[in-house]
């Protein structure tokens, strides 16, 4: 009875055993002879971790693929199909950095032994993708020309190349790819949407409507078009055109920000305050923590002679600002043209720059530096007045704006403004005691004095 109970016990133990062992293929066929099964796929090499993890990978479950198929790569496996399915697998659970070394080898071995595949094209526009959101730029672009020579008529990867080279500052280049796309297809509305941002960027106002309403006409979501024609209408100088065409483009799409922005600024500037503070107002609720929206509501506060409201919003600024470096901030419509117009300024051609700063002015009317570089080229292009008017604004929006107090001051002392030149210098005195210019402002107070 012993020896039975232990013979028992010992064939219970290799049965658990076994059991334990059987892989996949053996649990689907119980039927069949376990050691059969065994020497079956031994020999024939049935689910090696290659071949397992490319059946996962082939489901689409890459979480249970990546372990297998790193497995096989540490056993030898030189596959670029299996490398690219790797390097997908690790793209897709967030290892970018492991996901790029795998793509990289995976398109050197196709380039070599199967050029065709669509996995060659994958893994360069995979990798490609990888770069371009490290900022290695250069390398990402590379390797998106390597994908086009593969596959030369894909539009996404023109639009994505495209995209990338505006980013480096290369527009002409970018309008070449977009003009590809729509050669073979005119009626793209992508391409036409992205062709009318780039004929916008260059300032061919007529290129970008057109290019815009084909993309409209197309069917692309109406928001962003109807943004990007109300700056057609902007920089043709059609404010009350632009405000209707950015209302409707917060209509089709209620959490466009940068249409309500470009309300609340164009609203200022058209003078039209209560609009401005509605806006604002929607701007400092969605985003409390933007600095720069509570402080222009205290502007606009202030010049509706709300005192105590302006009191609070400005309040509110500094708390989250201290040092209103927001004042100093270009905002991303104003940024292009600001620095343009800059470059202008800096090689001796004025009257060029005031209408880009103006055009900054009309994206962004709170932008400071705009306000007090235009004010020196009115002054450079020699009319004192209109300089003296634009730090006027420019003091409107922050009155403690020390250089603009004295700029102002010096060129109204020019044009024998005494009230004005008095005004300011006294003003900047008290907010420069210890400048080194004191006493130069202090001796056009005293020769003020015997005009």
């Amino acid at each position: 009875m012993k020896t039975i109970l232990f013979c028992a016990l010992i064939a219970g133990l290799v049965l658990s055993t076994t059991a334990s062992a059987k892989t996949p293929w053996m649990r689907k066929h119980p039927d069949v002879s376990w050691r059969y099964l065994e020497r079956w796929e031994k020999e024939h090499q049935w689910l090696t971790p290659a071949r397992e993890g490319r059946i996962y990978f082939s489901r689409h479950e890459v979480g249970q693929a990546r372990p297998l198929l790193e497995k096989a790569v540490a056993e030898g496996a030189d596959d670029g199909r299996l490398l690219y399915e790797l390097g997908y697998s690790c793209r897709v659970g967030g290892d970018n950095e492991a996901a790029l070394g795998y793509l990289d080898r995976a398109a050197r071995l196709l380039a070599r032994d199967d050029p065709g595949h669509l996995y060659h094209f994958n893994a360069l526009y995979l990798a490609g993708l990888i770069r371009e959101e490290r900022g290695e730029e250069s390398q990402a672009l590379s390797q998106y020309e390597e994908a086009l020579h593969l596959r030369p008529d894909l539009a996404p990867l023109r639009y994505r190349k495209a995209y990338l080279l505006v980013r480096r500052g290369e527009t002409s280049a970018a309008r070449e790819e977009i003009t590809r796309v729509l050669e073979r297809d005119p009626g793209s509305g992508a391409a036409n949407f992205f062709a009318g941002l780039l004929a916008l960027e260059s300032g061919d106002l007529t290129g970008a409507e057109q290019h815009l309403e084909r993309a409209r006409a197309a069917g692309v979501e109406p928001g962003p078009v109807l943004y990007a024609l109300g700056h057609v209408s902007l920089g043709r100088g059609e404010g009350e055109a632009a405000i209707a065409r950015f209302e409707d483009a917060l209509e089709a799409d209620p959490g466009n920000r940068d249409a309500l922005a470009a309300l609340a600024n164009l609203s200022y500037r058209e003078d039209d305050l209560a609009r401005s503070r509605k806006y604002f107002e929607l701007l400092s609720a969605r985003e409390p923590s933007t600095a720069r929206w509570h402080y222009n509501l205290g502007v606009i506060y202030r010049d509706l002679g709300l005192d105590e409201l302006s009191g609070q919003s400005l309040a509110e600024a500094r708390q989250l600002d201290p040092e209103l470096q927001t004042l100093e901030k270009i905002t991303p419509a104003a940024a292009g043209t600001f620095n343009r117009a800059g470059e202008l300024l800096e090689n001796r051609q004025p009257r060029a720059a005031i209408e880009l700063y103006r055009e900054a002015l009309a994206a962004d009317p709170f932008f400071i530096p705009a306000h007090y570089n235009l004010a020196i080229a009115y002054r450079r292009a020699g009319e004192g007045r209109r300089a003296l008017r634009q730090y006027d604004r420019l003091l409107r929006i922050e009155p403690d704006y020390g250089p603009a107090r004295i700029n102002a001051g010096i060129i109204a002392v020019e044009q024998k403004d005494r009230p004005a030149a008095a005004r300011h210098l006294r003003c900047y005195l008290e907010l420069e005691p210890d400048s080194p210019q004191a006493d130069l402002v202090q001796r056009y107070l005293r020769e003020m004095r015997g005009w």
